[in-house]
């Protein structure tokens, strides 16, 4: 419900706004060069980890600096708590963003029309899985989010592609874009639901898994995610204080933009038919059981979002998750006397880790990469040299040349 803190009204004013400083950047980009050397320049941000500030546009330099995050003491204390939680959790992370986020995402019936124009992802299913999981890796790896960081870098690349796909709905000739409904491209509401889905919902995620987070270790998850939206441009009062404040924001956004849509239901199905490549052959069943077992028990307004968004019904699969639900919590996860649902579930999650270190995507093996680190911590068999180019991409693949 609303509260003194969001209100339908100030939401639909979200609604209308974007980001005026990525957006003001990518304008002057248009204005001072062609379509073509805006391309060019977007590819080449987005494609090289390394490139100097010095070969950039000024204003590019400007907004770099601009967005860098300016850490307290306090702030790094709690990301390194939230970065140990990854370093523990990681796997089970990974399959919640694939099989609990993302569909919570697809179920926002005017936010879901932007990943319907901005990319074919029917044909490619498992691009989205991608993007999110190593936007998360970047940021949650240890140092990802200090000045410097590889995760602020993907963060601040991300919110200039936001910008682009925000000029490209609103420019594009093909079909108008109704603002007066959906609101503007990637607003500010939609902007705080996708957070939500990063931060919150990861939480329920492990808490339904029964991975029992202490409640410093849920705030330095939420604080990190805090910090994230602020790099991404998310406006301050759309980022909630502890866990209170985000589930009541969760659930007035979901209550406000959870609807059916044809787009979302297609979505959903090319994610399912994307994910069961991810599992192994007699598993295929788990991506449809997956999403199934976290929508079910989450609290929907009373709506079954699963059977709104037509997930197949559940099969045999759903036995390991709800396994965990009878058993009970879980204890001692890492080690050698863990039981066997918990073990499970790190197989299962382990497993889709290392296939998408292995997936080719049109024709091409998929950039998606893990530090050393947290591929030892996680005891991945998938092995291999971080390459210099990055999986996100600017150009017909992922629907996000500018024109």
């Amino acid at each position: 419900m609303p509260s003194s803190l969001w209100t339908h009204d100030f939401m639909d004013e979200m609604r209308l706004q974007g980001d005026p400083l990525a957006d003001g950047v990518i304008e002057k980009l248009f204005a001072d060069g062609s379509v073509a050397s805006v391309n060019q320049l977007l590819h080449t941000l987005v494609g090289n980890d390394d490139l100097p500030s010095n070969k950039l546009p000024v204003d590019v330099q400007q907004y770099l600096l601009l967005t860098r995050p300016v850490l307290t003491r306090a702030d790094v204390e709690k990301l390194r708590r939230a970065q140990e939680v990854f370093e523990l959790f990681g796997p089970e992370v990974m399959m919640i963003l694939g099989f609990y986020s993302l569909p919570a995402a697809y179920a926002a019936r005017r936010g879901v029309q932007v990943l319907a124009r901005t990319g074919n992802l029917s044909i490619n299913p498992v691009r989205r899985v991608f993007e999110t999981a190593q936007m998360v890796v970047d940021v949650m790896s240890r140092g990802g989010l200090e000045p410097e960081g590889r995760g602020v870098r993907t963060t601040q690349k991300v919110r200039l592609l936001h910008a682009a796909v925000r000029r490209l709905i609103r420019k594009d000739r093909r079909g108008a874009w109704a603002e007066q409904e959906l609101g503007v491209p990637i607003n500010q509401e939609d902007m705080a639901g996708t957070l939500m889905t990063f931060s919150y919902v990861v939480l329920e995620g492990l808490k339904a898994l029964r991975i029992e987070l202490t409640a410093e270790q849920r705030d330095a998850w939420l604080h990190a995610w805090k910090l994230v939206g602020r790099t991404l441009g998310v406006h301050e009062r759309l980022l909630p204080d502890g866990l209170d404040e985000a589930r009541m924001l969760t659930r007035f956004i979901r209550e406000r933009q959870v609807e059916p849509s044809a787009e979302g239901v297609a979505l959903t199905a090319a994610l399912i038919e994307g994910m069961k490549a991810m599992v192994p052959a007699p598993l295929e069943g788990l991506p449809a059981s997956m999403i199934h077992f976290f929508l079910d028990q989450d609290q929907w307004q009373g709506l079954n979002v699963a059977d709104m968004l037509r997930v197949p019904q559940p099969d045999w699969t759903t036995s390991i998750a709800q396994a965990i639900t009878y058993v009970g919590g879980f204890t001692d996860w890492v080690g050698d006397h863990t039981f066997l649902p918990a073990r499970l579930v790190r197989l299962v999650s382990k497993d889709i880790v290392e296939a998408m270190l292995r997936t080719e995507v049109g024709g091409k093996r998929a950039l998606f990469q893990i530090p050393e680190e947290l591929r030892g911590v996680w005891n991945l068999k998938a092995r291999g040299t971080r390459p210099s180019g990055r999986h996100l991409a600017v150009g017909p693949d992922s629907g996000l040349r500018v024109a």
